[in-house]
């Protein structure tokens, strides 16, 4: 795991979040809801943005 990137689960499924793969897209483009993420995944998410955007 490298410092950009942090563990989520996904549908029970361990997946990861990559900061360093940052883009932008447009709420019509999502069809399914696949999950959710804890406040604390999310904690750790802008973590890793943080991190990755040297803020």
């Amino acid at each position: 795991m490298y410092p950009s990137e942090t563990l989520v689960k996904i549908s029970g499924k361990d997946s990861k979040a990559m900061a360093d793969q940052l883009t932008t897209v447009s709420e019509l483009r999502f069809l399914n809801k696949i999950g959710e993420v804890t406040s604390k995944e999310m904690e750790n998410i802008e973590q890793a943005i943080r991190l990755q955007l040297d803020l």
